[in-house]
Order: structure tokens, then sequence, then C-alpha cells
């Protein structure tokens, strides 16, 4: 019976495999020979769509990071939306596959072997050997295994109960929401990159234009080209969270680009490179950019604060427990923030690297990012904006608990001389009565 059942896993992860690939690469494949029958029916060439096959298996592999050449352009930068939805891709099919240790790692052989498959038979120049290939191929199953495992409550239900037994509820809180509030800088960061390409596109609409009218293409050509640079378009959003935060890219030693700079020397005629940004001129504007992510990164902080697991409260008991609770409580947020820069720059630096690529061996050998650079200036953006929520949030609990003690303080001196009164008022009547009755008694002597 077990031999019966491990026969059945490795068949389900090498059906896996297979279909993950086929489903990835058929619709690839399609639209790439799409693109090359209109590009050869309007510029009137022949012979292009029988580079329909090597293409797509070049960029199966280029999506996976296994950089190719094709004709003079050396294609090294990873499209990420084509990798992104291949994992989402490879963890799919392992979802309907199971979640056994034995799918995995017979899917994940025969994921290997048929990227090796891919290079033995492409007629595209390849600049990884095998074993690099290997490596990188398996790299993006096992991201693919690891997607599929994380929504299963019986792969990691045994981790969840060791996690909930070995570690104390203050230290998971402060872990989760320190998670909660990277993941939610994050997204923010790639919105904020989105919108800085779609102000890219619409400010260099003109050049692009002139770009495609430079190298002869037409509309059917134009539509297809720009629907295919959509892959690259996660690299473009990293490329502009670099530029927002202050540190720019560049494009080999051709071309640089940051808010102050923005020049290019003979850069090849790619229509994208005609969104590529000019400098701005304006302080106040760029003043207003830079300050994008240190705001984003204040208002997850301060939501983090105000509405969390750790939210800030002040009671209405204004002693000393309740002021020291407070001190705690903002340690607790301080030692949160650190946790979620941690988690942001570590996943900053992975972002950085992955976008980054050539087009070339010499001067366009690097393109993309300033690694250390860019980390630095959106580590100086989350520092800004963690310091300012935290200050803000440290300063109006201090009032609200300052304004509550001196309220309640007023309220207990105003109830506790209301007794002496009575008694300092009763006393004075007492001693006019017993004067009163002397003087009666002096009188009524004198008399008689």
């Amino acid at each position: 019976m077990k031999k019966k059942t491990s026969v059945t896993s490795i068949f389900k992860g090498t059906l896996a495999a297979v279909s993950a690939l086929l489903i990835y690469a058929i619709p690839l494949g399609c639209f790439i020979a799409l693109m090359l029958l209109v590009v050869s029916m309007e510029e009137g060439s022949d012979g292009l769509t029988a580079l329909t096959v090597s293409l797509t298996e070049g960029m199966v592999l280029l999506s996976q990071g296994v950089p190719f050449t094709f004709g003079t352009i050396r294609m090294a930068i990873t499209p990420l939306m084509l990798a992104v939805l291949l994992i989402a891709l490879i963890a799919q099919c392992l979802r309907k596959a199971g979640p056994k240790a034995d799918v995995w790692l017979s899917g994940l052989l025969v994921w290997v072997l048929l990227n090796q498959f891919c290079i033995r038979f492409t007629h595209l120049q390849i600049h990884d050997d095998a074993l690099h290939i290997a490596g990188k191929t398996a790299l993006i199953w096992l991201l693919g295994v690891v997607l599929a495992v994380i929504p299963s409550k019986s792969a990691t239900g045994t981790l969840r109960g060791a996690w909930r037994r070995q570690v104390p509820q203050a230290v998971r809180s402060l872990f989760t929401v320190a998670f909660v509030v990277a993941m939610s800088v994050m997204a923010l960061l790639m919105v904020i990159g989105l919108a800085t390409v779609i102000a890219w596109t619409v400010n260099g609409n003109e050049a692009v234009s002139r770009l495609f009218e430079l190298i002869n293409m037409r509309t059917g050509s134009r539509i297809l080209t720009s629907i295919a640079y959509l892959a690259w378009l996660p690299n473009l959003m990293v490329w502009a969270v670099s530029w927002v935060a202050g540190a720019g890219f560049s494009i080999g030693d051709l071309g640089t680009f940051t808010l102050w700079v923005g020049q290019s020397t003979n850069l090849p005629p790619l229509p994208l490179f005609g969104i590529l940004p000019s400098p701005v001129s304006n302080a106040g504007a760029r003043l207003s950019i830079q300050m994008c992510i240190p705001v984003a990164c204040a208002l997850t902080a301060i939501a983090a604060m105000l509405f969390g697991p750790l939210k800030i409260r002040i009671s209405t008991t204004t002693d000393r427990a309740e002021g020291q609770r407070l001190v705690v409580l903002m340690i607790r947020h301080a030692l949160m923030l650190c946790g979620s820069a941690i988690i942001v720059l570590l996943l900053s630096w992975g972002m950085f690297a992955v976008a980054n690529g050539s087009l070339g061996e010499k001067h366009l050998a690097s393109v993309g990012v300033d690694v250390v650079a860019s980390m630095r200036m959106v580590g100086l953006g989350l520092r800004q904006g963690f310091i300012a929520a935290w200050l803000v949030a440290a300063i109006a609990a201090a009032l609200m608990y300052g304004v509550r003690w001196l309220l309640a303080s007023k309220r207990s001196a105003s109830d506790e001389p209301a007794s002496p009164k009575i008694s300092l008022q009763t006393t004075a009547r007492e001693e006019n009565d017993d004067s009163k009755s002397s003087d009666q008694e002096g009188t009524g002597l004198g008399l008689s």
C-alpha cells in the first residue's frame, strides 16, 4: 500500500511539473508567434515566425533568471511579471497535486530536467552553464512549493502548533504586527512605484512615439510590443521606488536617472527607454516626491499603533501602574517598528537585486539600481517615517494621560475640603452661641 501511495505521489509531482510548464509556455509561445507574425507582415520581412520556438524557450528560461542573447541583444533582465506568474502557476498545480514531500521532490526533479531539455534544443546562446541553470530553476520551483504550502493547514499545522507552544503570546503579537506592517509598507512602495511609472509613461508619450517612428514600427507592432513590455513592469516599479527615494538608477554607463539628473547618450532605440524620467527642476515638487516614502511609512505605523493588537488605549485610571503600562507599550511599539524596518530592508535588498540585469557586455553590462545606495535611501525614508509616527503617538499618549491626571487631581481636590468647611462653620456657630449665653448670664448678675 505504501509503495502504491509513493508511486501515485511521484506521478502527481511529475504531472504537476509538466502541466505547469505547458500551461505557462503555450500561451507565451502563442503571443510571441502573434507578435512576430504582425511584425513580419507590417515590415514585409520573412522568417521571423521561425524564431517562435527558440524565443519561447528563451523567455521560459529568462523568466527564471537565465540570460540569453538574441541577435545583438543580450537579455539578462528577468521579467518579474512572468516570474511571479510562473511561481503562482507552480503553486496552483502543487495545490491540486496535494501537500506531500514526494510530490514536491518528484516535481522538482522533473522541472529541472524539462528546463535542461529546453537548453539542449534551443538555437539561442545561453550564458549560464547547466549547473547554474539547474539551481535557478530549482529555486523557482521551491518558491512555488512555499507559496503552495503557506495556505495549507495540514502542511503547516505542526509548525503553527510549535510556534504557539514555544513562543510567548507577547512575542508572537509583536512579531505578527511587525510582519504585517512590513508587508503593508512593501505594498505601499509598490503602489508608489506603479504611480511613478504611470507618470513617466504620460510624460514620455511623445518620446516613445518618436522612437516607434524611428524604427519604423506600425500600429499593430506598437500595440503588441507595448503589451510585451508589461513583462518588465515590476522591474520598472522597483527602479521607480529607488528614483522616488532619491537614489535613482542607470542604464549601463550610457544613462543616469535621478531626481536631480536625467541624461543619456547613445541609448539603444528601444521604445521602452522613451518613458525614462527627466530631472525634477522644481524644488518643491522634488521635496514632495521624496516625502512619499516617509509619509507612507508613518501612516502605516500610526495605523498599526492605533488599530492593531498593540493598540494604544488610555485607561480612565491615572495611577502609577497605568503610566508604567503606557511606557512598556511604547517600548513594545518601538521594538515592533525596528523589526518592521529590518524586514523591509531585507525584502528591499532582494527586490532591488532581482530587478537588475544587463543588456550587453560593455556599456550596457549593468542596468538597474545601485542596491546599496537604494537601500540606504529607502532606509532613510523608513527611519524618518517610523520615528515621526512613534513620536506623535508617544506625545499624544503622554498628553492624554497628563490631561486625565490633572482632571482627576482637580476632582479629588474639590471633593476633599468639603467636610472641613462644614466642621469649621459648626464650630464658629457653637462659639457664637456660647458667647451669647455668657453675656446674658453676666447681665443678670449685675441687675440683681
